[in-house]
């Protein structure tokens, strides 16, 4: 029988497991759990530069894509990095924005905001601002942003259609949306939406139906302009599948065809 878990329950279990990333440098799902997180940040998309651009420790490998390469910033804008982590996108934003610019990340996680703002000081960024908060109910003000960027955070999120609404309130008029997730051409098994380390372990959202929650939110010209395909082991090697399939061997074709339908989508979107 499958359980029904509270979106509570959910974000919960998502911030455990990321304060736990913040301590420990582990790498989300089981794609490259032994292997270096530069070189896991390699594959999805950053350069040599970026990598050698941020400070020391604002890497943690946690994301699908680099949002940063594509949203075309321009200096001067004021962008907002929904679920930060330790600073990665913040502090290549910021480099691309200059010092008329301001990046602000939100993330719920205390462990991630302390990390991410220890590495804005020693490295002396003077326009990136880390505030705790939920990307369900934004810190940030009504039309103050230029831009909205993600990476790897919606997919974790509950109330996704929540999360795209408050994103299209900060944004200003023909603000744009620039986002990196995990997609999947089949819906998450019901098997696993009762799982909840399979919940946190940065589980893919089906494709159509994250097209249409942007839309829902209001935001125009939805589209994905790329996509790159994940290994299965992406899911099937993340410690909480891996223990869900050891107790439930019958249910292992339908998690192998899932894990094999994934990929790291980028999205981009514009406010009316």
């Amino acid at each position: 029988m499958t359980t029904t878990h509270s979106a509570r329950e959910v974000r919960q279990a998502v911030r455990e497991r990321y304060a736990g990333v913040a301590t420990k440098d582990a790498p989300c799902g089981g794609l490259d759990g032994s292997t270096k997180t530069d070189d896991v940040s390699r594959r999805i998309g950053y350069t040599e530069a970026d990598l050698q651009a941020v400070p020391e420790h604002a890497n943690l490998g946690l994301g699908c894509g680099n949002p940063t390469a594509i949203a075309s910033l321009e200096p001067g804008q004021t962008v907002l990095d929904l679920g930060s982590g330790a600073g990665i996108d913040c502090f290549l934003v910021a480099q691309q924005v200059g010092p008329t610019g301001k990046v602000i990340g939100v993330d719920m996680t205390p462990e991630m905001i302390a990390r991410a703002r220890a590495n804005a000081e020693e490295a002396d960024y003077r326009n990136v601002e880390f505030r705790l908060g939920e990307i369900e109910s934004l810190p940030v003000g009504d039309a103050s942003v230029d831009v909205v960027i993600s990476n790897c955070v919606l997919n974790l999120v509950p109330a996704k259609g929540r999360a795209l609404a408050e994103a299209y309130r900060v944004l200003k008029p023909g603000g744009r949306i620039v986002i990196s997730d995990m997609v999947s051409e089949r819906p998450v098994p019901r098997m696993l939406e009762g799982n909840l380390d399979a919940l946190a372990a940065c589980l893919p959202t089906f494709r159509e139906r994250h097209l249409e929650q942007f839309r829902e939110a209001g935001f125009r010209d939805v589209r994905i302009t790329s996509e790159k395909a994940y290994p299965a082991s992406y899911i099937l090697g993340d410690p909480g599948v891996a223990e869900f399939i050891g107790a439930h061997p019958s249910e292992a074709a339908e998690l192998a065809a899932f894990a094999g339908s994934i990929a790291g989508a980028h999205f981009e979107a514009t406010k009316a």
